[in-house]
């Protein structure tokens, strides 16, 4: 089952439109309405920010010490 997720406002005389809907005519579909909730900026603090791995497989202990710890 093909899903398609949309965000829009109710008009003012309490009427949805939604226009380019990216199925065939005469596809029956099911509609849900409900209230879109703002997701806040602080939840993800990371969203957009470049990711960058330097040394991504070195151990953050030296050999020496890791020998010593057991």
């Amino acid at each position: 089952m093909k899903s398609y997720r949309v965000t829009t406002e109710i008009s003012q005389n309490k009427q949805l439109s939604l226009d380019g809907l990216p199925f065939e005519e005469g596809t029956k579909v099911e509609v849900v309405v409900s209230e879109a909730k703002p997701v806040p900026d602080h939840q993800y603090p990371l969203r957009g920010s470049l990711i960058k791995y330097e040394m991504p497989f070195a151990t953050a202990v030296d050999d020496e010490n890791w020998e010593a710890a057991r």
